[in-house]
């Protein structure tokens, strides 16, 4: 499946079937790190780690992705990947994407 983001430059992205690892609960951490490892991100990010919040609800998550200098922060593009982790986490609330770097808020979701 490709899907296109809106904006100036239109970009296709190639969906992987990650359906193998859906899971009801966000704690189930092996299943939740292939779910985010394996999606594709914005040009000049990658997977670095994830934080996963599963005291208290709304249960969330944090995923850390290395920026190369260049990367342009692109809240609308990480939009595919937020959706994407909501459909495959039952009870994920909220996602926070981060750098991994100097933890700063690139952008966060709730569902």
């Amino acid at each position: 499946m490709l899907i296109s983001t809106c904006g100036k430059k239109e970009k296709l992205y190639e969906i992987p079937d990650l359906s193998q690892y859906k899971t009801d609960y966000v704690g189930d951490s092996s299943n939740v790190i292939n779910i985010v490892n394996g999606q594709e991100y914005p040009e000049g990010y990658s997977y670095d780690s994830i934080e996963i919040q599963s005291e208290t609800e709304p249960y969330g998550l944090t995923v850390f992705l290395k920026d190369e200098p260049s990367a342009v922060k692109l809240e609308d593009e990480l939009q595919v990947n937020a959706d994407m982790t909501f459909d495959l986490i039952g009870n994920l609330g909220t996602i926070d994407y981060k750098t991994a770097d100097s933890k700063e808020i690139i952008a966060s979701y709730e569902r």
